[in-house]
């Protein structure tokens, strides 16, 4: 009966955690030179809840465009939903051009990153995967 007494007192209400709403990210694929690259994630410190997720440093063969043989390098721009606007202006004030893809969830871009990752492989029967080699101090002894 003490317990019962003691579960519903105001002070339990008021050390319990509260509730909060998840932020909700998008992600905006932004392609400019590589030699922009680093002008764009300037530009994005500027901006908050924006950052960038990912560089990749395209390689293939649509890596240079018809204007320019110049490497391009697409950055995964994480925002929130009501900083689209700012991190715009902010890419289009630094770079004198590139290509914005379209604007995905948070959830559909880790959605499409599971698509694209390699399968995982299974360990051999009985044993384990090996990680790391062994400092060339440690085998010396064996």
């Amino acid at each position: 009966m003490a317990y019962a007494a003691y579960r519903d007192h105001e002070v339990l209400a008021l050390a319990s955690p509260a509730r909060r709403q998840a932020a909700r990210f998008h992600v905006l694929p932004v392609t400019v030179h590589c030699v922009d690259a680093w002008r764009v994630r300037q530009a994005l410190s500027a901006c908050p809840d924006a950052g960038v997720v990912r560089c990749q440093v395209l390689l293939h063969e649509g890596g240079c465009t018809t204007e320019s043989r110049a490497p391009r390098a697409r950055l995964l721009v994480r925002l929130a939903p009501g900083s689209y606007v700012q991190v715009l202006q902010a890419v289009l004030r630094a770079v004198p051009s590139g290509e914005l893809g379209s604007l995905v969830s948070w959830r559909e871009h880790l959605r499409q990153c599971a698509q694209k990752a390699p399968p995982m492989k299974k360990p051999p029967e009985g044993g384990s995967l090996v990680f790391a080699a062994a400092h060339p101090d440690q085998t010396a002894d064996r």
